[in-house]
């Protein structure tokens, strides 16, 4: 969970990033699209970016919460798994340093 909680922070930052590029160099391309079918509201795709930003970036921390409140982000390590046989290397093999 945690993985994922910063793989959507790094990804809202871009997007964001790339939104504020977009609204500072007034890029508008010839289409323009109606914001949830409002007729009033024609946005271009450089103002559409940064509210999209915002809505990963929201998603991104209602992730974080439930990783804090389930316990997921400060997780302990889990014990190492104790195979039957031991150690590989201190087994005798048929790949062995001693000449027969």
């Amino acid at each position: 969970m945690k993985r994922v909680v910063i793989v959507f922070g790094v990804v809202s930052v871009l997007l964001f990033a790339d939104g504020l590029y977009m609204v500072l160099a007034n890029y508008h391309p010839g289409d323009a699209n109606t914001f949830f079918g409002n007729q009033t509201w024609n946005l271009s795709d450089g103002e559409v970016v940064p509210i999209s930003a915002g809505l990963v970036c929201l998603a991104t921390l209602i992730m974080l919460a439930i990783a804090v409140r389930r316990g997921a982000w400060s997780r302990a390590p889990r014990p190492a798994a104790h195979k039957p046989g031991g150690d590989p290397a201190q087994r005798p093999g048929s790949r062995s340093a001693s000449a027969t």
